[in-house]
């Protein structure tokens, strides 16, 4: 897929005013759509499935974020909005542009697509949901992608998320994991969000090679009777004695899944080990969440994923990073058994987020994980 950004672009407009910026995109359909020399059609198709609200609070983003919708509008034609936040300015402003952007697949017809881009800054951050709102397209969804930390208390967040049908963010990027995961909790509780995490899609793959385990009829028996897990993961590298809110979003789902309950008062963490009390079916299970070494590239990543059941029996998925692989295996009774191995590909944020735009219901299966993990982390004391 080619992308290429249309160099139509709208001179700032001081303030946002909606059927300004409709007449200026207007023009610019119009012009792009003419009859070019010889009278040969344009070949240029106006497109629009979905309103992608973008906020980010950093100007150095400004340039990733519109790489990121090259890759989102090649497989989800829409009107992005980009809301580019400064909180902390002095002065209160309020800007917006437009223009479009072109995909191709070396056909005759080029699908195109258009941006407006809002500037906020200073007090009117907080009412800037007034301004986005007219600019969304009309009988479309809308997505919000949340490209920073989720706050329950913020009034821009809480206002953009009722206007969106779902709200998309990555828990890889928390500052602070444990803290933000337990605010993520506190979003989620009232069950009325509909909010996908980049983080729990680079879980899928993990999730399915874990649970094939209980699809083999050998293996059954075995896993009724799980003692013990063990993550590994690479500590997160903005706080590295912290959990990653990968390793805690695995180990929350499998919890969840099997219907664990946790021992408040049996977790311990000591110099990057980290072990929780669990019980089910009436049997007492240790979960240990272990930081390995620092690897640059690895960043929050899960590195392997151990069960061990009363009777020794050991199954297993390991991610071979140099080989782009995940591998699993299983050992019964002293015997190794083969198992699978996926190809691993490190997914862009863009394709990562365009898989998220397919989906519209809510992810029980996500929401319940992080309130475990939620409920493991206060027994830290977090």
């Amino acid at each position: 897929m080619e992308t290429q950004s249309n160099a139509h672009q709208v001179d700032v407009t001081k303030g946002v005013d909606a059927a300004r910026l409709e007449k200026e995109l207007s023009a610019m359909w119009a012009e792009m759509s003419a009859p070019k020399e010889g009278g040969r059609e344009a070949g240029v198709v106006r497109a629009c499935v979905l309103s992608l609200i973008v906020y980010t609070e950093s100007d150095e983003e400004r340039d990733e974020v519109n790489t990121l919708l090259e890759e989102v509008m090649a497989r989800h034609p829409c009107r992005a909005i980009v809301l580019l936040v400064d909180r902390q300015s002095a002065e209160s402003r309020l800007e917006a542009y437009v223009s479009t952007r072109c995909n191709t697949e070396r056909a005759a017809k080029q699908i195109c697509c258009e941006q407006i881009t809002v500037e906020a800054g200073g007090a009117v951050v907080d009412t800037a949901t007034t301004a986005v709102v007219p600019l969304l397209v009309p009988d479309v969804p809308v997505f919000l992608w949340w490209k920073d930390i989720p706050h329950y208390e913020d009034k821009l967040f809480n206002q953009l998320s009722n206007v969106a049908d779902r709200i998309v963010i990555d828990s890889a990027a928390f500052d602070h994991p444990h803290q933000d995961v337990l605010k993520l909790a506190r979003i989620l509780e009232p069950g009325e969000l509909r909010l996908s995490d980049l983080n729990w899609g680079r879980l899928t793959s993990w999730r399915s090679l874990v649970a094939s385990f209980w699809d083999v009829s050998d293996y059954r028996a075995s896993l009724s009777e799980v003692e013990r897990i063990r993550i590994e993961y690479d500590p997160p590298d903005v706080a590295h004695d912290e959990i990653a809110p990968k390793a805690l979003l695995a180990l929350g789902w499998i919890a969840s899944a099997l219907k664990w309950e946790i021992d408040e008062a049996g977790s311990t963490s000591d110099a990057g080990q980290t072990t929780f009390k669990l019980r089910g079916d009436g049997r007492d299970i240790e979960a240990v969440l272990v930081a390995t070494d620092d690897v640059a590239g690895r960043d929050g990543l899960i590195t392997k994923l151990v069960i061990t059941t009363a009777r020794g029996d050991e199954f297993y998925v390991e991610l071979r990073l140099d080989e782009g692989k995940l591998a699993t295996g299983a050992s019964l009774g002293g015997a190794y058994t083969v198992g699978r191995v996926l190809k691993y590909e490190a997914r862009s944020e863009g394709q990562r987020l365009s898989a998220e735009l397919d989906i519209l219901s809510r992810d029980e299966g996500y929401e319940k994980s992080v309130a475990v993990a939620a409920r493991l982390l206060k027994t830290l004391g977090a």
